[in-house]
């Protein structure tokens, strides 16, 4: 009897060892199911220390169809100057835009005006050429120059050079010798009564001259410049026309032939848009723009 109440005492010990040990695991299976579940965030977290969630290094898609900026796509910054200038107008920024930046000039060109003054288009001339500094020679006629004086000395003080292209724009092949001593002697004396100086320069218009009229020019202290592209701008050739035919036939020491007055009909809307888009295009193909004096001098 005695030995079976110590055997029950032990069941029942054993019993209640039991149920505590059950009841244990049933609160902890409990607990585990009633606790919220990390987010995703907390999760990277937790897995890797010190590293920033993959949501906050990426922009967020604003959902706006118009936009170029792709879901989860960070937007680089514009580039800008510290100095506040636009692309347009700073190298820099043009060229990391993808624009050429400038070409270091090695070659020389000079562009020639005929038949002016006049105070429609060789303004605009004047106006251009200030705008990209570049420099030129105007071959100007004597009856116009008397018409327009301010603006021969608008030529003159802008650091332009000029040239005699006879009184009345005569073919001078057609002229006895004292015509034409007179036809450049009266166009030098109208220059220099009204820039203190005349010119040693002359262009014959038409390009016509014979040897003779050479040598009596050159004996008389006058140097006869021509040309070695024709644009026939007075013609009406297109702009573009123009820029391709100067670009394809310039060589280093040329010089370029174009008008600040005249044209077909008086009309030379076609020089004006050609030269500035002639001058950009040279300059990349590394010319430097000079007078006609000086072509062939090399500037420090």
């Amino acid at each position: 009897m005695a030995i079976r109440i110590l055997s029950d005492r032990k069941l029942v010990v054993l019993g209640a060892s039991l149920l505590s040990a059950t009841t244990i695991l049933m609160f902890g299976i409990h607990a585990a199911e009633t606790r919220p579940p990390l987010s995703s965030v907390q999760h990277d977290n937790a897995s890797v220390s010190g590293v920033v969630p993959e949501q906050a290094t990426h922009a967020k898609y604003t959902g706006n169809p118009n936009s170029s900026q792709e879901a989860g796509t960070p937007t680089a910054p514009a580039v800008q100057p510290s100095d506040g200038r636009t692309a347009g107008n700073h190298p820099e920024a043009a060229v990391q835009q993808g624009k050429p930046g400038p070409v270091k000039a090695t070659k020389q060109v000079a562009l020639t005006f005929d038949d002016g003054p006049d105070t429609k288009y060789t303004p605009q001339v004047l106006d251009i050429l200030k705008q990209y500094e570049a420099k030129a020679t105007f071959f100007v006629v004597g009856r116009q120059v008397v018409k327009h004086p301010d603006v021969l000395k608008r030529i003159h003080e802008e650091g332009h050079s000029i040239g005699n292209h006879s009184w009345d724009h005569a073919n001078l092949t057609k002229l006895s010798s004292n015509q034409i001593q007179k036809e450049i002697t009266s166009t030098d004396e109208a220059i220099e009564k009204i820039i203190g100086a005349s010119t040693p320069l002359v262009r014959a218009p038409y390009g016509a001259v014979t040897a003779s009229i050479k040598r009596n020019l050159t004996s008389a202290g006058h140097q006869l410049v021509e040309w070695t592209v024709d644009t026939k701008d007075w013609s009406g050739t297109a702009s573009a026309d123009m820029v391709e035919l100067v670009r394809k036939r310039t060589k280093d020491g040329g010089i370029i032939l174009m008008h600040s007055f005249g044209g077909k009909n008086g009309n030379l809307d076609n020089t004006v848009e050609a030269l500035p888009l002639m001058i950009e295009a040279l300059k990349q193909d590394g010319y430097a723009f000079v007078t006609v004096p000086e072509l062939g001098v090399k500037k420090e």
